[in-house]
């Protein structure tokens, strides 16, 4: 199930989806390139992880924009 995406380049989406993965629910975050006719094909980059991590994974990212906005100018 799609949640949502992200442009990252002319060339790329990161699409945050919900998959059953051998009966379970996991969140996959994965980036998508974009080929000639407009299909989305999946990359291998990416990372999939339970939902129980989902706080924990949001906190990280939240901690880095905090780092990054804190970070001098250069």
């Amino acid at each position: 199930m799609l949640i949502g995406k992200i442009m990252t380049s002319t060339k790329h989406r990161l699409m945050v989806t919900v998959e059953d993965h051998k009966g379970a629910k996991i969140v996959d975050l994965r980036s998508y390139q974009i080929i000639n006719d407009g299909e989305l094909v999946p990359t291998r980059d990416g990372i999939s992880f339970s939902p129980e991590k989902v706080d924990a994974v949001i906190e990280l990212l939240r901690e880095a924009q905090k780092k990054i906005a804190g970070a001098p100018a250069r």
